[in-house]
C-alpha cells in the first residue's frame, strides 16, 4: 500500500476562492489535503451549494479531501465559544458526506487557558479529562446517527496530552466512527524532546489502525525552546518515521501541517524519497 501524503491548504497561499484554492493545491502538486473552510477560503458557506462547487473544483483537479479541520477548545471557560466549535464540527460531519470516501472531521483538545492552548496543570486532572470526553461523546454520537467519521489529536499542553491519553479517549468512545490524528511536534516538549522516536513509534503502535492522519513537520531545541521547522530541517528522523508508519498505520495519511510555501518543494521531495 502506497503511503499517501497530502497537506494543510491554507498553508499554500492566502484565502482563496475554490477555483483558486484548487489550483493552487494542484500547482504543488498535491492530491490530498486537510481543509479549513474558514481559513483557506475568502468567503465560505456550509450551503449546499457553494460546498459542491469546492467539491466540483478539487475534483477537476484530482484533489481529495483527507480531513476537514474544525478544531476548538471544549474546555473554554465562556460557554458560547465551546457551544460555536460544537456547532461547526458538526456542520463539518454533515458536508464530510459533500467529499468522496466522506473525509475525517478533525479538532485537538484544548486548554483551560482558553488561549493561547497551553500548558496549565488543570489540563492533566481527571476532571479535565472528563470534561473532555462528555463534549467528544456528544460529537461522536453525532457522527454515529450520520454515519460521519472524526478524528482526535493529542498534544503535550493540551487535555488530552499524550498518546496514552488519547489512547484511553478512543477506547472509552468506543466507536467505529472515531480516529486519531498523530502530531509530533505537539507531543513534545523541550523535556523529552529526545524521546522522538520512542514517543512516535509508541504512539503509532498504541494507536495502530486508529491512526488515520499523521501531521508532518520537523523542530529543534533552540537555546532550550523546542522550534517548529520545515521538514528537513530539523532533527526529526523521518527515516525511521517512515519505517514506523509503514509497520503501524500504513493507510494513514501524511499532511504538512504549518509548512511555509517556500518549504514545501524540498519537503515533499524528502518524504518522497523515504516511501
Amino acid at each position: 500500500m502506497e503511503i499517501k501524503i497530502g497537506v494543510r491548504a491554507h498553508d499554500l497561499s492566502e484565502k482563496q476562492t475554490p477555483e483558486q484554492l484548487a489550483d493552487v493545491v494542484a500547482c504543488y502538486g498535491f492530491e490530498n489535503i486537510q481543509l479549513v473552510f474558514n481559513k483557506a477560503l475568502n468567503e465560505f458557506s456550509y450551503d449546499e451549494d457553494f460546498v459542491l462547487r469546492v467539491k466540483k473544483n478539487l475534483d477537476a483537479k484530482n484533489i481529495k479531501v483527507t480531513m476537514l479541520g474544525a478544531y476548538f477548545n471544549p474546555v473554554h471557560s465562556h460557554r458560547d465559544v465551546v457551544e460555536k466549535g460544537i456547532e461547526n464540527f458538526k456542520a463539518n460531519l454533515r458536508i464530510s458526506h459533500y467529499f468522496d470516501g466522506v473525509p475525517y472531521v478533525g479538532s485537538e483538545t484544548g486548554s483551560y487557558n482558553d488561549s493561547p492552548w497551553i500548558y496549565v496543570p488543570k489540563n492533566r486532572t481527571e476532571e479535565g479529562y472528563q470534561e473532555t470526553k462528555k463534549v467528544f461523546v456528544d460529537l461522536k454520537d453525532y457522527a454515529e446517527s450520520i454515519s460521519s467519521k472524526m478524528a482526535i489529536e493529542s498534544a503535550w499542553g493540551h487535555v488530552i496530552y499524550s498518546y496514552q491519553q488519547q489512547a484511553r479517549l478512543l477506547q472509552e468512545l468506543n466507536s467505529d466512527n472515531v480516529y486519531a490524528t498523530v502530531d509530533l511536534y505537539n507531543l513534545l516538549y523541550e523535556g523529552n524532546f529526545q524521546q522522538r522516536d520512542d514517543i512516535f513509534e509508541g504512539a503509532l503502535k498504541t494507536l495502530g489502525n486508529k491512526v488515520k492522519i499523521i501531521h508532518i513537520k520537523d523542530a529543534d531545541v533552540i537555546e532550550n525552546k523546542l522550534v517548529q521547522l520545515a521538514p528537513g530541517d530539523g532533527k526529526f528522523h523521518y527515516d525511521f518515521m517512515v519505517d514506523c508508519v509503514k509497520k503501524y498505520a500504513p493507510d494513514a495519511t501524511l499532511v504538512f501541517e504549518g509548512v511555509r510555501a517556500n518549504k514545501i518543494e524540498q519537503a515533499l521531495k524528502l518524504i518522497k524519497s523515504l516511501i
